[in-house]
């Protein structure tokens, strides 16, 4: 082998695993955990509601529940963690979270409904 072959095998191999970790990285965990991340996320938004709420109202029965529901905030924390790892930015990281706030809204009548007076 001549130094020419060696130089062009050495840099194709360097830029193949520059567009591995540039693009193809991010876009297959974007692909792969895009769905999970969205639910997770959604799950955890609702859990620190329903934790807040819970110390509002001062219902030490609901304080397993909701501590069992906070560990899916520490999935999403993983999840999230995998997804930065992996190269995916941010922005994008922001703009899937804001896609499951969208399809994990809950109705106004449920948000209303923990502010109503049950007793007066």
């Amino acid at each position: 082998m001549n130094f020419k072959t060696i130089s062009l095998t050495l840099i194709s191999f360097f830029c193949f695993l520059w567009v591995a970790k540039q693009i193809l990285m991010p876009l297959s965990a974007y692909i792969y955990f895009q769905d999970d991340y969205t639910q997770l996320a959604g799950k955890c938004a609702n859990a620190m509601d329903e934790s807040w709420f819970a110390e509002q109202s001062d219902m030490k029965s609901k304080d397993a529940l909701t501590t069992i529901h906070l560990l899916d905030c520490h999935e999403y924390d993983k999840t999230r963690k995998l997804m930065l790892a992996a190269g995916l930015s941010e922005h994008i990281l922001s703009y899937l979270g804001l896609v499951a706030l969208e399809v994990g809204q809950k109705s106004a009548d449920r948000l209303v409904e923990q502010h109503r007076f049950t007793t007066r």
